[in-house]
């Protein structure tokens, strides 16, 4: 039987590490906790309190505190599958780039699952800034506006800008082009750099009746953690093929609000 030769370890891998490359509001994220995500389980994200300082003048003893705990729970509560049929998967995993195939089409919409995800978080985020228009002057005033807040909240970490194609088409004269020789940067959805911030176009924006949802933030603003846990093949009851399936499990949180601030921008311009 054909699928008794199915490559299971291969097959899940290169879906695992395609998925990573078509992801790019969650290359935006914090990775650390990756682990063992099984759907229903949580990963336990450490932190701890910021102390407090006092003023020393030597005339007494200083004060000791515990600092506390403040670590997160992130809990894996997304679940996401692809299931579709292969005439024969053994003949199909010996193809050239065949296979490569079948999985870029299973990976096309769990990288949009896991973004999408990740944008509706985005539009959930406690600080936000608005544009007033779809123009360039306001598009340009609304994220400069939330850089400036996220500075007077002492950022300093490597950030990004995310927006959706509409923005972009509005606000990409204001940018600092990316060389050519970038390629990795463009696949990562890269179109640009502004006020030494990544400016990231992505169509999976958050949108309601009036506004998309874009931002500024760190990478440390949301943390994600998520892989592949089956691939399978199995032989179909009631056709002569064989089925490959596969499970995607994740969970995404924003753990520091301090660290994002939501550019809400109108869909369409007004006069």
């Amino acid at each position: 039987m054909a699928v008794t030769n199915f490559i299971q370890q291969i097959w899940s891998k290169k879906i695992q590490d395609s998925l990573e490359l078509a992801c790019k509001l969650v290359d935006n994220c914090l990775r650390d906790y990756e682990g063992d995500c099984k759907y229903a389980q949580s990963v336990k994200i450490l932190g701890v309190g910021e102390p407090t300082i006092g003023a020393y003048d030597g005339s007494k003893d200083i004060d000791i505190e515990d600092m506390k705990d403040a670590g997160q729970v992130l809990t894996i509560d997304q679940a996401n599958y692809f299931a579709f049929y292969v005439d024969d998967v053994d003949k199909a995993q010996s193809v050239p780039g065949l296979p490569e195939e079948y999985q870029r089409k299973a990976v096309h919409g769990l990288a949009v699952a896991r973004d999408t995800y990740v944008a509706n978080l985005i539009k959930g985020a406690t600080n936000a800034s608005t544009a007033t228009n779809l123009t360039q002057e306001a598009v340009k005033q609304g994220i400069d506006d939330a850089i400036v807040a996220l500075r007077e909240r002492n950022f300093d970490e490597e950030g990004v800008i995310e927006i959706t194609p509409a923005v972009y088409n509005v606000f990409k004269n204001c940018l600092i082009t990316l060389s050519t020789n970038n390629p990795e940067l463009i696949k990562k959805g890269v179109v640009g750099v502004y006020d030494g911030f990544d400016v990231i176009m992505s169509n999976n924006m958050a949108k309601d009746g009036t506004h998309a949802y874009c931002d500024v933030r760190g990478k440390k603003a949301i943390a994600f953690a998520g892989q592949i846990n089956e691939v399978e093949a199995l032989r179909a009851e009631k056709r002569f093929k064989d089925i490959v399936r596969g499970l995607d499990t994740f969970g995404a949180k924003v753990i520091d609000e301090a660290r994002i601030q939501v550019v809400k921008v109108p869909l369409t311009a007004t006069a």
